[in-house]
């Protein structure tokens, strides 16, 4: 940001405070505008630069310094701060789209509010480098603030503490209240470090950071925050650091009445903050002796190395929205996090989870990716034995790999065990259930997972999938919905209205979402099967054979799931081939055949005995009746 002492823009009937973090209507009398952090970060960087066009790479590389993110993102920025200047995607007052260019921000400042700019400057605004050593540090104190709060919650509302299976409760990322440029590894990190600690020592329900992190910024009403998580109690904080001295402030609030149930303000020099973070968590593990455990031993990607915990938190963020390219993106990641720290569990865990997901959106051969998968489990099970996170990835292999049910189901029930709030767990074990025909365990658990993580797109998706073919089709599409208004372009989402729409006889919706998914999964063939079966119904057979014949074409050449190949032949009404590739499947172990038992696409083929003899041969465990 700019150094001018001034700081206030002044713009139309609108006012920009930097220094504060507030854009305000009104001619600034009136209420704060809500904006995400990177709207707002983005609004001041096209203003200090309005004499110029701004590219989109560098308001990713200046706004989103350090992370890894895709230019949907700066989309994203943009129509939401059109959205709060009352503007349309058309409305071009103050923000131009200059194809194949940027962004200019074109809106007329007032003279007596605008801080001196070097009107001939043309240097782009550097990204502030980010201050590791007091972040990580600060993230000690912290998790021992959060772990107060909910000694106070005990003593506060004991009902609600002798009760907190039941409860739960969102950590907000953490507000700089300095007005030099923060580092969202700060506001981020530090959240996810207090939910990682609190989730795995108590039984609280805590949300998971992908869904709060959507909270972020300095204009946020935290109670509401803490409405659209579904919790009970929500932490808000906030830092400044002055010198060597830190000042820390977190409130513990009650979401249903606003009540402060616990506050304070800790002042503490810098190289003393460890200290003061192991006197407290002392004291409070007497405190909380029924609902707080010690913690484990951590490795130093877990907080104390920056550079570390940076690229599992990298990782993690890939993960959330899987193709296949971004699963490389995660691996890499994950991998710079164990060759910085060789006691990474959770990075190990988190490879496991990249090499299962390559084999289903990235079309990798499962007898390659998934013993890799294996590997990092063990590895990660032999440094952190009690790690949800590898139990859940141990139990996803057993499901999608081994094809061993009830080990499948012991791994998965074992990591909600270690930590009911792992929402990727419930995802999983409700898909387990629902391929056994246990029906209304598994929509219990899809309903759980989204609880947990309810502004997760991933989350959304695969959890109403479940929903939705466990015979309820309307709270399924909704989830559809809630997913793609979370994240428009969300692939995943997309394939998964599509079938919908197909079912209620919308073919052009439906293609329409399979192209767009189609091209953001470059050619998957989880998309693909549906396309072909789309453009059948359409009356259009040449382009599902043209699907059938590219796809055939891969397989030559490397490999593609015959599962996948199996579907379209079917689609054509090609039986005994589509039969042929089942059984090539079966011995490629493919993914799709761990679902052969209540897949919806099969069923014309369920009274052929070859079928049949398929059905047999996964040993599935019997299929329940609703």
């Amino acid at each position: 940001m700019s150094d001018a002492p001034d700081r206030r823009y002044q713009f139309d009937s609108f006012c920009l405070d930097t220094l504060t973090r507030e854009l305000r209507g009104g001619d600034g009398a009136g209420p704060a505008i809500a904006l995400n952090t990177k709207a707002f970060d983005t609004l001041c960087f096209l203003i200090e630069n309005r004499h110029r066009v701004v590219s989109k790479d560098e308001l990713l590389a200046s706004v989103w310094a350090g992370r890894v993110v895709e230019e949907n993102n700066l989309t994203q920025a943009i129509s939401a701060l059109r959205a709060a200047f009352g503007a349309s995607a058309g409305d071009h007052r103050y923000i131009v789209t200059v194809p194949g260019r940027g962004y200019r921000f074109v809106a007329e400042l007032r003279a007596d509010k605008v801080p001196a700019l070097e009107a001939a400057s043309n240097t782009p605004v550097a990204p502030v480098a980010p201050r590791w050593r007091w972040a990580i540090l600060l993230g000690a104190l912290l998790i021992a603030l959060a772990l107060f709060a909910l000694v106070a919650l005990r003593q506060h509302d004991a009902p609600a503490a002798q009760a907190s299976s039941q409860a739960a409760l969102a950590v907000l990322p953490f507000r700089s209240l300095s007005s030099e440029p923060h580092d969202e590894l700060i506001e981020l990190g530090l959240a996810d470090t207090l939910i990682a600690r609190i989730s795995n020592s108590t039984t609280l329900l805590v949300r998971s950071l992908s869904s709060s992190q959507r909270f972020a910024g300095p204009t946020r009403d935290p109670l509401d925050a803490g409405r659209q998580l579904g919790a009970n109690y929500v932490v808000d904080g906030s830092f400044q650091r002055n010198g060597d001295v830190v000042r820390v402030s977190t409130r513990l609030l009650a979401v249903r009445d606003g009540s402060a149930v616990w506050s304070g303000t800790f002042d503490e020099k810098i190289d003393r903050v460890f200290t003061l973070q192991d006197n407290i968590a002392t004291a409070i593990t007497s405190a909380l002796a029924v609902k707080f455990s010690a913690a484990p031993d951590r490795s130093p990607c877990d907080g104390a190395n920056a550079e570390a915990y940076r690229a599992y938190l990298t990782g993690r963020y890939q993960l959330d929205r899987p193709t296949a390219a971004r699963m490389q993106e995660a691996l890499t990641a994950f991998r710079r996090a164990i060759d910085l720290d060789p006691t990474c569990a959770s990075a190990y865990a988190g490879m496991a989870a990249v090499y299962r997901t390559m084999a289903m959106v990235g079309d990798q051969e499962p007898r390659k990716v998934f013993p890799l998968g294996a590997a990092a489990v063990k590895k990660a099970l032999t440094i952190a034995p009690n790690s949800a996170e590898a139990y859940y990835s141990q139990g996803f292999i057993q499901f999608w790999y081994d094809w061993d049910w009830a080990g499948a189901e012991t791994s998965l029930k074992h990591a909600i065990e270690l930590n009911p709030s792992l929402a990727q767990a419930h995802m999983a074990y409700a898909q387990l259930l629902r391929d056994a025909g246990r029906y209304d365990e598994a929509v219990l658990h899809a309903r759980q997972a989204i609880a947990l993580d309810p502004l997760n797109p991933l989350i959304n998706t695969v959890a109403s999938q479940v929903i939705e073919s466990s015979g309820k089709p309307g709270e399924g599409r909704q989830g559809y919905e809630k997913a793609l208004e979370l994240e428009p372009d969300f692939w995943i989402a997309l394939r998964a209205r599509s079938f919908s729409l197909m079912q209620k006889g919308d073919l052009a919706g439906a293609l329409a979402d399979l192209r767009r998914a189609r091209e953001i999964c470059a050619d998957c063939s989880q998309v693909l099967t549906i396309l072909a079966q789309a453009f059948v119904l359409s009356g259009d057979r040449g382009a599902a054979e043209q699907i059938l014949n590219d796809m055939e074409a891969r397989d030559r050449a490397g490999y593609m799931p015959a599962t996948s190949i199996a579907a379209v032949y079917n689609s054509l009404g090609n039986t005994d081939e589509a039969l042929t590739l089942l059984e090539r499947g079966y011995d490629e172990r493919a993914v799709r055949m761990s679902h052969l038992q209540v897949d919806q696409n099969w069923n014309n083929l369920r009274t052929q005995p070859r079928f049949q003899a398929l059905v047999e041969r996964m040993k599935f465990p019997a299929v329940a009746t609703q």
